[in-house]
């Protein structure tokens, strides 16, 4: 049985990256010159997540993480951003859809896994 730390737990880690990859691919995407809001709310939200994310104890927050890869999943598909996936004239945006892409799958994948991860010890532990 493994002794490590939820904190520390691989799927949480890359739960993590996940959110905050994502996160640099919106500035890739605004620097590169995607309309937006000066601050986007993805990048509030993917950055939040992340944040709660580092306490082990708020399992719930691996919950909100997942949440808010598929708000942003949600997001890139519906406001059309991923037509920038295959625009080589511009290259920043281009970049920065692909970081963000990845990031944020990522994050939602991992997600999942660490609740699946976290939620099946809980049970486990009540029924030992």
């Amino acid at each position: 049985m493994s002794t490590q730390a939820p904190a520390t737990s691989p799927v949480r880690v890359w739960t993590i990256a996940g959110l905050l990859v994502g996160a640099v691919g919106l500035v890739l995407q605004k620097l590169g010159g995607i309309t937006m809001p000066v601050v986007p709310p993805g990048l509030i939200i993917l950055v939040v997540a992340a944040g709660l994310m580092l306490n082990p104890k708020w399992r719930w927050a691996t919950i909100v993480a997942v949440l808010a890869g598929l708000a942003e999943l949600g997001g890139f598909f519906g406001s059309n951003a991923a037509s920038w996936l295959t625009r080589s004239d511009e290259i920043v945006a281009m970049g920065g859809s692909w970081v963000r892409l990845i990031g944020i799958t990522t994050a939602t994948v991992a997600g999942a896994l660490a609740i699946r991860a976290a939620y099946s010890k809980s049970a486990k532990a009540v029924h030992a």
